[in-house]
């Protein structure tokens, strides 16, 4: 005789051998909510409640069910809401403004940071300044323990500026700028990535730098003059500091009968701090020979360059193929009246007579000839014509890299993005 199903299915509590013989447990079936409450109501009956009793029972717990997926239904469509707020935030604005301004603030705190030592002078210039240029600033500041630099501006229309204007905390206090505004600061036309501006004659193109034939170079430096006005030539006037200031008041300071004792009395207290200090200062002419020895070449600008050379293989460096006086007559192209009027043909016509040269200086860097490519970049560059940036960056670029002195491709690259013959040069305007 076939088993009959028990009417509590797979959820029946007993077990005894009787009763599992005489019913069959299958699975649970699929219910309507019509049918779970008769189910429900049949078993409590055959437990030995009263019908009443299970429908009560039957309807709280429904109640208590209803009210438990009420509560769960609200909990998770306020979680789905939370969530997709905060997606939206996440991929939205608000997530972007916060990440910027946590970089802002990381960024500014680097930068405050910098501002506690001469390193920011390395990060920010991409070089290190030799001790008589902080001696001299000890010097000034004795002149005048506060405002050092109006003082220099006022009484000797001198600007100290660049390195000096970070010793004076003048950088602590200004908007941070991008990488390329401090490298340009205060970097007149024609200043090869070489030199370095610390003085400004206000409101002419007159400036002294230190000459750096290597960025890392930071003793015996040259200190140079160029006025970006006249030419592009520069001239070696001193081999430290305190003379180059001396040379400028002799030389480019225009004074009056009202300045006169002030100067002597300055000039006087130049020798004076030397002397109590027992600096030893590098003379011009010394460290102009050591120089003179190394360079393998004049250029546009007169200092001319320094590379390795090694003379017994003459590897290092090898002859432009035309003169310095060949190498103007092609860029006078630019002038022709016939070519000036239509920039276009003038810089077709310059290019086509350029191009054996750069091809020249390219096979000699290829050869470690570094020297060519870094003598016609720089040359093209003193020449003043931005139609030819592009050509000079093909240069300059693997020269330098080769020659181990990157800092100078990032000088020369930030310059002439932004190359100005303005007169006022300072970031500080920039950053306004």
């Amino acid at each position: 005789m076939p088993k009959e199903d028990c009417k509590y299915w797979d959820k029946c509590y007993q077990r005894n051998e009787a009763h599992l013989e005489k019913y069959n447990h299958p699975a649970k079936k699929t219910e309507t909510p019509k049918l779970a409450p008769k189910r429900k109501a049949l078993a409590k009956e055959e437990d030995g409640e009263s019908p009443n009793t299970s429908s009560r029972n039957e309807s709280s717990e429904m109640e208590v069910e209803s009210e438990k997926e009420k509560n769960v239904g609200n909990f998770e469509s306020e979680t789905a809401e939370l969530q997709k707020e905060a997606m939206n935030n996440i991929a939205g604005k608000n997530y972007m403004e916060i990440l910027e301004k946590r970089i802002r603030l990381s960024v500014q705190q680097e930068y405050d940071n910098l501002c506690e030592s001469n390193e920011f002078i390395r990060h920010k210039f991409l070089v290190e300044m030799p001790p008589d240029f902080f001696e001299f600033w000890n010097f000034i500041t004795k002149l005048k323990s506060e405002n050092s630099l109006q003082h220099m501006d006022k009484v000797f229309q001198l600007q100290l500026v660049g390195p000096f204007e970070f010793l004076a905390g003048k950088f602590h206090k200004a908007k941070m700028g991008e990488p390329g505004d401090y490298l340009r600061h205060w970097r007149f036309y024609y200043d090869p990535p070489e030199f370095q501006t610390v003085f400004v004659r206000r409101g002419t193109g007159v400036h002294y730098g230190y000459w750096r034939d290597v960025p890392q170079d930071k003793e015996r430096l040259l200190l140079a003059r160029n006025d970006a006005t006249s030419s592009c030539e520069f001239e070696f006037v001193a081999g430290n500091i305190f003379d180059a200031f001396l040379y400028y008041l002799d030389h480019d300071f225009v004074g009056t009968p009202f300045t006169a004792a002030q100067v002597s009395a300055t000039k006087k207290a130049v020798k004076q701090h030397i002397s109590s200090n027992s600096l030893e200062l590098t003379q011009l002419e010394s460290l102009k020979n050591d120089r003179n020895k190394k360079v393998i070449t004049k250029t546009f600008h007169r200092a001319g360059i320094v590379v390795p050379y090694e003379r017994k293989s003459q590897q290092g460096y090898r002859p432009l193929m035309v003169s310095d006086a060949e190498l103007k007559k092609i860029l006078a192209l630019f002038e022709r009246k016939d070519l000036k009027d239509d920039s276009d043909n003038a810089k077709q016509a310059v290019l086509e007579k350029l191009q054996p040269l750069v091809n020249a200086a390219n096979i000699a860097v290829d050869e470690c000839d570094f020297g060519t490519a870094l003598e016609l970049g720089l040359d093209l560059f003193s020449s003043g014509h931005k139609e030819l940036h592009m050509v000079i960056s093909s240069l300059l670029v693997p020269a330098y890299s080769l020659l181990s002195r990157p800092q100078f491709i990032a000088i020369a690259k930030a310059h002439m993005e932004r190359r100005s013959k303005e007169l006022n040069l300072s970031i500080f305007d920039v950053l306004q």
